[in-house]
């Protein structure tokens, strides 16, 4: 148990309080007493306890107002009540009103020991979650969790109790809502936080290099492999992996996965000995892995092994409460020419406002960066803003209006064409740029844009 830990004991019975003294002391715990509930009050304002033990009948102040008084100055104190006068009643009411445990006298003191532990472990518990919930807030790469959204704020909470459990973690949520910040501020948090942190793109990589990056290969072992390659499940030993886009992962390395975050133990290519391998896996994906599993693109028990604890990002379009506060915080982030301190005008943020972010967050901060880049004055106005993102009001329709209008369905492929149409329209054809606002790279934008021509589409006839 942690040292400096104090316990406040408090009782009127004089004999029940000095034995009880003297055995805990012995036991190495720091103690105060108090000989009634007064003399507990006005220690309680000036000291700091860890754990209380109080009596439940006492003159004047009782038990019960002593555990109210210490939940009011020191809500993480975990509170034990004896009493020789016990009752099932009596017991529901302390336990509801916040006591750790219920102790009936006369005490037993090895009793008493094992509820001590277990309830300074709790507060520690509760003081360690308390303490990381603080950090999420000023830990240099956390502050970017900008917002007041309900689900954002249980985000956190969710990622400074996680961060502390050592287990796997399947972080889900669209493009571009955060999930490496997520990753990167667990392992921040983590006990793992002085090892390396090796983030891995599950879609960027083919079946022959993920093996060969992942798990390494022996001297020899193939032609050019001119000496051992140690891989990155080795080089990450003792840190933390995120396997990024893992529904990305063919079936076949998902088998290999498995295995690995079964054992523990890896073989490199074109090896025989056996690899010890100690690493903190975490998952990321914006596919729904569940209908992955049902159409037999992903492996059930790589599921569960991955799903150990589960963190959603909800889309901006789901918080839209927070736009404000997160186009403050975009402005103050990135530098100007001018160094000048820019504002956004009541307009311009209406506009922003009324957008739905398909690239969420990361949209959302390279629509302000790019604003900052060409607004010469202090101010952010509407015409600063990209051209597809001016909507006039009367030309959003009601969803009554819609439903009164024949709608043709459009298919997946469809949609995706019109979303980079309208995404490079709204950059003056620039590809480098409407790839970043979509979050993917320019050579996947080219691929899509030579497909679409093949099929008579040629886009880059709209911008000549």
């Amino acid at each position: 148990m942690e040292e400096n830990l104090n316990i406040l004991l408090v009782d009127d019975e004089i004999i029940n309080l000095e034995n009880i003294r003297h055995y805990l002391t012995r036991q190495g715990y720091s103690l105060q007493i108090a000989e009634n509930g007064y003399v507990a009050m006005e220690l309680l304002d000036t000291h700091h306890f860890d754990l209380v033990i109080t009596d439940l009948k006492m003159e004047g102040v009782d038990g019960t107002q002593v555990m109210e008084y210490s939940k009011q100055k020191m809500p993480e104190t975990e509170v034990i009540i004896m009493t020789g006068y016990a009752t099932v009643q009596s017991a529901v009411d302390a336990m509801v009103r916040g006591a750790y445990y219920y102790l009936p006298k006369p005490i037993k003191l090895h009793e008493l020991k094992t509820l001590v532990e277990k309830a300074l472990e709790k507060h520690l518990l509760r003081r360690e979650v308390s303490e990381l919930k603080q950090q999420i807030l000023t830990k240099k790469g956390v502050t970017q969790f900008v917002g007041h959204n309900n689900r954002i704020l249980k985000l956190k909470d969710d990622i400074a109790t996680f961060s502390q459990l050592d287990c796997n973690v399947l972080i889900i949520g669209e493009t571009g809502t955060g999930k490496e910040l997520v990753a990167r501020t667990i392992h921040e948090l983590s006990s793992r936080s002085d090892k390396r942190f090796m983030p891995i793109n599950c879609a960027a990589l083919s079946e022959e290099l993920v093996l060969n990056e992942l798990f390494g290969h022996e001297k020899d072992s193939f032609t050019g492999a001119s000496q051992v390659h140690r891989g990155l499940f080795e080089t990450a030993d003792g840190g933390v992996i995120l396997l990024d886009e893992i529904g990305e992962m063919p079936m076949t390395m998902q088998a290999k996965m498995l295995r690995v975050l079964q054992d523990k133990k890896l073989y490199r290519i074109g090896g025989t000995q056996e690899i010890p391998v100690d690493f903190r896996t975490l998952a990321a994906t914006n596919r729904d892995l569940e209908v992955e599993i049902k159409q037999k693109r992903f492996r059930q028990d790589l599921f569960y092994r991955l799903n150990v604890a589960i963190l959603h990002i909800p889309p901006l379009r789901e918080r839209k409460e927070d736009i404000h506060l997160l186009i403050h915080h975009f402005l103050g982030k990135y530098p100007t020419a001018d160094n000048q301190v820019k504002t956004i005008s009541l307009e311009a943020l209406e506009v922003l406002q009324q957008y739905d972010y398909p690239g969420n967050v990361r949209e959302l901060e390279n629509i302000i960066e790019r604003a900052l880049a060409i607004c010469s004055g202090p101010t952010i106005e509407r015409s600063h803003l990209p051209q597809g993102l001016h909507r006039n009001k009367s030309q959003i329709k009601s969803s009554e209006q819609i439903s009164k209008e024949h709608v043709t369905l459009k298919s997946l492929h469809e949609n995706e064409r019109d979303y980079i149409i309208r995404i490079l329209k709204s950059v003056d054809g620039n590809k480098t740029q409407a790839a970043k606002l979509m979050g993917i790279d320019r050579v996947s934008l080219w691929r899509k844009l030579n497909k679409y021509k093949k099929e008579g589409l040629d886009i880059d006839q709209l911008f000549t």
